[in-house]
């Protein structure tokens, strides 16, 4: 038998003196009396058993179950699996699934055994049928709030829940209006957002006039907004989706989805789910109601932009491919406002363009380069890079003596060790998010410059730069050559048609930033070598 542990425990219990330690040996103890084989262990830490929490030693746990790797899954309490029924019997019937057992060691459940088997399939039926139940009712609940005009789901951009005196909505507090004024609604009906509401009717009066495509659009509501009477400028943005999504700049792919929403026409589609289980696509929903909200755009011109829509789908479009390989793809970076530039061709040429451009999501003034220009620049200074003779015996010299290791390694464990206390004192809320992340920086900052690469990474580095010219002469393909950039490359930034910076990989640091000039006079120097962060 393969076992594995899972351990968790969660930061209040940290502070309480509650021991990683104490869950790890009790579980390896069990797993050596049963003379089974340790697999590995699963460790959430800093994080609670709530319903709601994401724990990723768990998820990562039921993914490997999935794929076979281990036959038992063995924690010290049922608690430290899961708090709430819901959870422990979907995870009990994920590994029942996949024939992985499940034992406990303080309630001394063991699910291995014949009885134990036998329970874990009855968990497994109760399971199943509790799964199937809340599906029904939660579907049967969500068509019943539909039949009455009610959404389903998160608020829609151009609309709030009215509740005005105690907003929390993203594009609430300074930026809406009304934010802080009487409620406008009790909150079980929606209403027009001031702000958004007029992106959204501005949005369908553009597209109408079928002089605009979905990019054009995008960049008229990023460049466009609503004058309170005060005089107060406020901008369009989306509403965004949680704190991992704040409220965000349209791109062409917000536009195209707002404009065949039907929602803002009045009405209120229903979609449900198909036979796998599987939302139905916004084309296809299964009976649409009139709406409880406001429409934005009359039922007309919503049909209108419909038709015109499938207009455009058919119309030609000159220079239009299949996206490809270019050599610098990935890799070139705009030193104005740190976006990639996507390789493009037209009429037969390539060029390298700003995202933010494509995306029609910035201003950035990164002008659109010719791919040969930009390629040349960078291959002409890798090749300029000549190694000093005997470089290889530079590098043993550059290396550390025993006593200079000694030192390093004693201040790596002071590094590491405030960088732990922090991770420490975050997770019990001792310090800030942003503080966290400036030591976290900080840490990586220290750590990348106390020792270079390892010795035998460094000598590699050397031979790939000696053999660049052949092997690119060599590459037939873009992506061959892509893939021999990469090798040397994190990033090369562009301002205009010149290069400004490469950002090379740490093997190739120590090489590239002391080797003397090239044949042509050009030093490395010259240009801005960054090294990259660890």
């Amino acid at each position: 038998m393969r076992a594995v542990s899972y351990i968790r425990v969660s930061t209040e219990e940290q502070l309480e003196g509650h021991s990683l330690d104490a869950q790890r040996t009790s579980i390896r103890s069990l797993i050596t009396d049963r003379q089974w084989d340790f697999a590995g262990e699963y460790l959430d830490a800093g994080i609670s058993a709530k319903s709601d929490s994401y724990r990723p030693a768990l998820a990562k746990l039921l993914e490997d179950a999935t794929k076979g790797r281990f036959d038992v899954v063995v924690v010290d309490k049922i608690d430290r699996f899961y708090r709430h029924l819901k959870g422990l019997l979907i995870a009990l019937d994920t590994l029942r699934e996949r024939d992985v057992t499940f034992v406990s060691v303080q309630e001394k459940i063991d699910l291995s055994t014949p009885w134990g088997k036998l329970t874990l399939t009855v968990l497994g039926m109760l399971a199943e049928i509790y799964i199937d139940n809340l599906r029904y009712e939660t579907r049967k609940g969500k068509i019943a709030r539909a039949r009455k005009g009610l959404w389903n789901g998160s608020v829609p951009l151009g609309y709030c829940l009215g509740l005005c005196s105690a907003c929390t909505d993203a594009n609430g507090k300074d930026y809406c209006p009304q934010y802080g004024e009487a409620d406008c609604s009790d909150g079980r009906h929606l209403v027009v957002h001031p702000v958004e509401g007029e992106a959204i009717r501005r949005m369908f009066a553009w597209y109408l006039t079928g002089e605009h495509s979905d990019g054009e659009i995008a960049e008229q509501l990023n460049a466009d907004g609503v004058v309170l009477p005060d005089g107060r400028r406020i901008p369009f943005r989306t509403k965004g989706r949680g704190p991992a999504r704040p409220p965000s700049v349209f791109t062409k792919d917000a536009v195209r989805e707002l404009l065949q929403n039907e929602f803002y026409s009045g009405m209120l589609p229903y979609y449900g789910v198909d036979a796998q289980g599987r939302k139905r696509k916004r084309k296809d929903p299964v009976e649409i109601f009139s709406g409880d909200h406001p429409a934005l755009v009359s039922r007309a011109d919503f049909a209108r932009a419909q038709e015109l829509r499938a207009m455009f789908a058919h119309r030609v479009r000159l220079g239009r491919k299949a996206p490809c390989m270019y050599p610098l793809s990935g890799l070139l970076l705009c030193s104005g406002c740190g976006k990639p530039l996507r390789g493009m061709t037209s009429y037969g040429r390539a060029y390298y363009r700003d995202a933010t451009h494509l995306n029609h999501a910035g201003s950035c003034t990164q002008r659109t380069v010719r791919a040969e220009v930009a390629e040349q620049q960078v291959v002409d200074l890798i090749c300029s890079v000549k190694l000093r003779p005997g470089w290889q015996e530079w590098v043993m010299e550059q290396h550390f003596t025993p006593e200079e290791r000694t030192a390093l390694d004693e201040a790596e464990r002071g590094i590491q060790g405030r960088f732990e206390r922090a991770t420490e004192l975050y997770l019990a809320g001792a310090i800030t998010k942003e503080k966290y992340q400036a030591e976290k920086w900080q840490y990586q900052t220290d750590m990348a410059g106390l020792r270079p690469a390892k010795l035998d990474a460094i000598i590699e580095a050397g031979h790939v730069l000696e053999e660049f010219a052949q092997r690119w002469a060599a590459a037939e393909t873009s992506l061959q050559k892509n893939e021999l950039l990469r090798l040397i490359l994190v990033g090369a930034q562009i301002q205009g048609h010149s290069l400004t910076a490469l950002v090379v990989k740490l093997p190739f640091y120590p090489l590239m930033r002391h080797c003397p000039s090239g044949d042509d006079g050009v030093r490395t120097r010259d240009l801005r070598l960054d090294r990259p962060a660890c």
